[in-house]
This record gives structure tokens, sequence and C-alpha cells, in this order.
């Protein structure tokens, strides 16, 4: 097996010193007035580097420069299609910024999330974009505080100093809300689950608010663990029994299983009862029901964290600061694609 081409065999068959063609493969070489390469010497130094595919050890440069040029992104589940879709997205603007990520999911504990993170910073990442889950903010904290560049996605932690990115829920819940209200349901309930977590408190307030606001006082947010079927079952069985009009759900899996225990007893959506959800799941265009849903800003989600976290990377200063960029919410139907 052939070994691999060294920066020592480019020079030799180059017929230059190592350090000149380190030098070269930097693009150092155009415009130095310290060092004057002849453009003939510089072009043979690049044949040779390309007739062997020749790639600078990118881990040893980084050992020198001490810059890595990679993020870690923390999720809490990437199987999520949610986060799936958020991290092809980072990972293509990281592309764009000369970094690569390293991916790592807390499920949702905050002792995993905080092993992932310390593995990360052991890894020498440059900065990290964290999805936080109940229970973290002290493991976070303690990050941020190490002088690690950090951004919180899509949650944020209330009362804490932290940059992030986050969809305005509350605003989000308001609209699907009122758009129902509009659409002349009356009794609508919620489906949330037990959680602190501020996506999701911003969404149970956005309901109840623009049900005051049309004075609509019979209210009702159901909390089951969250995406527990039998629980999700029986609430949604018995909203039916009790004639609730529309239902919203908190999470798009948790609406899933909300149509899957409707499909098991010969019920139908939008017939039944009318669904409501934050992001759009591929099953419900299996079957093309009316369901009014939350469209999320995936890419635009991507773009500003990887664009927060590279200046905080490459302005310090910039990380002493808190910035909070909030995205605008979309309500869409599903079947249709129509903007309300």
């Amino acid at each position: 097996m052939k070994s691999r081409i060294t920066i020592t065999d480019i020079a030799k068959e180059a017929g230059v010193s190592t350090a000149l063609v380190s030098f070269v493969m930097s693009n150092k070489a155009k415009g130095s007035r310290e060092y004057r390469v002849r453009p003939e010497t510089e072009k043979r130094v690049l044949e040779v580097a390309a007739k062997y595919d020749y790639q600078p050890n990118s881990s040893a440069r980084a050992l020198r420069s001490g810059e890595y040029r990679t993020i870690g992104v923390v999720l809490s589940d990437i199987s999520n299609k949610f986060y799936a879709e958020i991290s092809r997205q980072i990972e293509n603007w990281a592309f764009h910024h000369d970094y690569v990520v390293l991916f790592g999911s807390s499920d949702e504990n905050p002792k995993k999330l905080s092993n992932v993170m310390k593995v990360f910073k052991n890894k020498g990442v440059d900065g990290m974009i964290i999805v936080p889950c109940e229970g973290s903010e002290s493991a976070i904290s303690q990050m941020a505080g190490s002088g690690m560049p950090v951004v919180l996605l899509d949650r944020d932690i209330p009362g804490a100093e932290f940059s992030s990115v986050v969809l305005n829920n509350f605003k989000a819940s308001v609209i699907m809300t009122e758009t129902l209200v509009g659409k002349g349901f009356r009794k609508i309930e919620m489906i949330s689950y037990k959680t602190t977590l501020s996506n999701i408190k911003d969404r149970e307030s956005g309901y109840l608010k623009a049900m005051e606001g049309a004075g609509l006082t019979e209210t009702r947010i159901h909390r089951p663990e969250y995406c527990n079927y039998r629980e999700i079952e029986q609430i949604v069985l018995d909203a039916k029994a009790r004639n609730v009009e529309a239902l919203i759900f908190t999470t798009y899996n948790m609406s899933l299983m909300g149509r899957k225990a409707f499909i098991s007893h010969g019920l139908r959506v939008p017939q039944d009862c009318f669904f409501a959800c934050f992001n759009n799941s591929d099953a419900f265009d299996l079957y093309e029901p009316d369901i009014l849903y939350v469209k999320q800003p995936i890419e635009q989600f991507a773009v500003e964290a990887m664009t927060l976290l590279v200046k905080m990377i490459n302005e310090p200063e910039s990380a002493q600061s808190c910035t909070k960029i909030i995205l605008q919410p979309e309500v869409v139907f599903s079947s249709s694609e129509v903007h309300v």
C-alpha cells in the first residue's frame, strides 16, 4: 500500500524547500513582499501537489495555529424530522463559512448534554450551537463561562444571558388559534406535555391569549407525558366525545399520535375534529387532510445561528453581549399550501 504523500515528498520532487511548499499550499505566495516566490516555482509546486492529490494535514495545522475550524451542534434528537432538517442546513452553511460540524443528541437528558459538550470541547471545537433541555442551564452556563462561544437554538433559557435563535412561538400560537376561531371553531383545546421548555410554554400562552381575546373562556390544555401514545389516545377520544371541534398539538410528533388514535378508532381528520400543529408531517400528505400548521423557517434557523456563532468566534468581544434573534412564523394549510 502506498504511504501518504507528505510535504517532504512534494518538496523533493518540486526541487524546493519544505518551507516553501508549506507557504505555497497556505495560499500565501501571491502578493507577498516578505517572500518572493516566482510564478513558475509556485506553479511547479501546485502541479506536483495536484499530481498526488496532496492535502495539508489540517490537524497538524490546527495544533500549530489553534484554529480547528470545527463547531459542535447538540440537538435534542437528531432523528427528529425538525432537527434533522436543521442539521442538514447547518452543515450546508457551515461549509460556506469553511467549518465542519460535529453532531450530538441530548435525548432531553441534561447529563448526556453535558457529556456531549465536554467531548466537543476536548475535540477542540471553536464554538457550539445547543438546543437546551430541562436542567441543562448550569452545564451550558459553565461551558459559556469557560470562554466557549455558545448559541442556543429553538429554545431559550428564560432569565439567562445566552445568545439565541428562536421562533416567535407565542405569536405563532396566537395566529393559529385566531385562524381557527376565524374558521368558526369555538371549542378549541390544546394538547401539550409536561415541560418547562420555553418554546412549549410560549405556545401554551399564545393559545390562552388568543382564546381570551376572542371571548372564549372554555379553554383546556392537556399535558400528558411527552409522546405517550396511550395518554394521547385517551385525550383525543375524550375530546371527540365532548364534541371538541379543533385540537392544537404543540409538536408534530404528538399530532401524528393523535391522528393514529383517530384512525384506529374509525375517526377522521378533519371531519370528526380539526387538527392544528407545529411543523408538518409527511404522513399527513399521504391522506391529504385539511390541517393547519406552523411552518418553521428551517434554513433561517441555520443561517442565523451560524452567522451569529461565527461572529462570536471571530470577534470574541461580541461574545460578551447577548443577542436574541426571534424568527417570525408562517401558518399554512398542508393540503393546498395556501398561506393564511
